[in-house]
């Protein structure tokens, strides 16, 4: 191939030299040598052969069981993206084509370009509007990438002037009115639209094979070090983290790169034994499962897992180049409950006085191990139930897992939810405690109406029970001195199904009042 760099133009006006990156970091090489690097570093099957024997370790490695490399998203954190993104409008407008029924292999090329392009602007603009907001004009672009010139055009421009073929991958680009024709150090996110990358997901493979991930690394490393060259502070902050997205006309996965430039020998003689070097020992590579993104329609499938993961790689790509969001996703994620709640009470699940919670109620069979929800009937017609008074001068017996202690209320402190009285053990009328009540005693089977105030008392107890036990005292917490159970003398006549009073926890504190 020609000695010639595929982005020569952002190579070209990039600083001469650059001594320190953002980072504070004393960078050892120059300018130059980066560029020169970058103007040999031009065939991806170059690389892909020098990395050929530590693939062929990887496979050995992982024995046809697990994946060699790392996944960069578990799928806890693809639920709470998903939770985040409920409600939220992705609108793919041209459909991927699907390679089975279509009519010649030109129409379906430039179609799928055409598409990937749609699907990266939706998900962009998406993600936008939802974590950053609508009002504030979108910073970034979608354009292809064409081999030979460096150029970034529109995939309707590539196909009108008969360029299609040159065209080697899809980038999301963040906008410079400077340098509107777009340059490789504003690549937020590199899209590789390749034909068999759904191959290694119907052989029940991982991975995608080492030429595909080979192709990925050669790209990853050819952003990097171009961000590398960067006049801007936020792109050379971030000359060390790429996202590589791999898709065909059906599925997708993620490739994540992350490695210390510094650590790269810059031999110009060796540039692809030196870059292979560089990924086998200084680079972190993660590697996502191939997963469906686009249906037989050509419609994205925005709430799955292959897309989900396509998104959540824009989304840190986005948050590299602009900042944190202003709604942060923790924050989105967490309005997933309260969504829920107005869902049930839409299908008069709730009972919001008796169960003010929201959470379901379920009844117990005696036949059956299962859990069975009760039906709609049954649950609006229970009543709320009156929270458990004591009188002042009254005795109460509490059990724990030692003995029965008689306690005698004296005042009540407050009326809240749990109430709180001061009471004095009979058998030692000189020491005086405070006494937290949990639920109510009047719903036997099971205390639902008052699940407030029961987690309430169970918590504090638990906390000051492992202080208690830890030795951990403050004059502004109180000491737990006992909790248990009401009792009450003589045989049961509400006996549940475990043979027992529906009871209800005590906590004697000693000290301040908890609030």
């Amino acid at each position: 191939m020609e000695d010639q760099s595929p982005d020569h133009i952002s190579v070209a006006s990039a600083p001469k030299k650059s001594s320190t990156s953002s980072r504070g970091r004393q960078r050892n090489f120059s300018s130059s040598t980066c560029k020169d690097f970058l103007r040999k570093f031009v065939d991806n099957e170059l690389l892909t052969s020098s990395l050929e024997d530590w693939f062929s370790g990887h496979s050995e490695d992982c024995n046809f069981r697990k994946p060699a490399f790392d996944v960069p998203f578990d799928l806890s954190e693809l639920q709470n993206f998903d939770y985040a993104l409920e409600g939220v409008t992705f609108q793919q407008l041209v459909r991927m084509p699907n390679a089975l029924y279509a009519s010649t292999s030109d129409v379906f090329e430039a179609t799928a370009y055409l598409a990937l392009e749609d699907f990266l602007h939706a998900g962009i603009k998406g993600l936008w509007e939802t974590f950053w907001g609508p009002d504030e004009a979108m910073p970034f672009s979608v354009a292809c990438i064409h081999s030979t010139s460096s150029k970034f055009y529109p995939a309707e421009k590539a196909i009108n002037s008969g360029k299609l073929d040159g065209v080697c991958a899809t980038a999301v680009l963040l906008k410079n009115l400077k340098h509107s024709q777009g340059r490789w150090d504003h690549i937020v996110v590199l899209a590789l639209l390749r034909p068999d990358i759904g191959m290694v997901s119907g052989q029940g493979d991982q991975e995608p094979s080492p030429a595909v991930l080979g192709e990925a690394l050669f790209f990853a490393l050819r952003v990097l070090l171009s961000r590398s060259l960067s006049r801007s502070s936020t792109v050379l902050r971030n000359s060390d983290c790429v996202y590589l997205l791999l898709v065909d006309s059906q599925f997708g996965g993620v490739v994540k790169v992350q490695g210390d430039l510094n650590k790269l020998d810059f031999d110009l003689n060796n540039v692809y034994d030196c870059a292979a070097e560089w990924i086998k020992k200084h680079a972190k590579i993660s590697v996502s499962s191939i997963d469906r993104v686009w249906n037989k329609l050509g419609n994205a499938n925005w709430g799955d897992i292959g897309t989900l993961q396509v998104l959540i790689a824009l989304f840190h790509s986005m948050i590299q180049f602009y900042g944190e969001p202003k709604y942060s996703l923790d924050e989105l994620a967490t309005e997933h409950t309260s969504r829920l709640q107005s869902r049930r009470s839409e299908r008069h699940l709730v009972d919001r006085q008796a169960n003010g919670n929201g959470l379901f109620r379920f009844q117990q069979q005696s036949h059956s191990p299962e859990i069975v929800e009760v039906q709609e009937e049954a649950a609006v017609d229970l009543k709320p139930q009156e929270t458990l008074k004591l009188e002042i001068g009254s005795v109460v017996l509490m059990e724990d897992a030692y003995s029965q202690k008689g306690f005698q209320i004296n005042d009540i402190l407050t009326d809240s939810d749990p109430p709180i009285y001061t009471s004095t053990p009979v058998e030692e009328p000189t020491k005086t405690y405070l006494l937290y009540v949990g639920s109510s005693p009047s719903h036997l089977e099971p205390a639902w109406e008052d699940m407030n105030s029961w987690y309430q008392v169970q918590r504090q107890t638990k906390v000051l029970t492992l202080m208690k036990q830890r030795g951990i005292s403050s004059r502004y917490v109180p000491l737990m001195v006992s909790s248990g159970r009401v009792v009450h003398p003589g045989p049961c006549n509400k006996p549940n199904s475990s043979g027992s009073c529906g009871i209800h926890i005590l906590s004697l504190l000693d000290g301040v009042m908890l609030s």
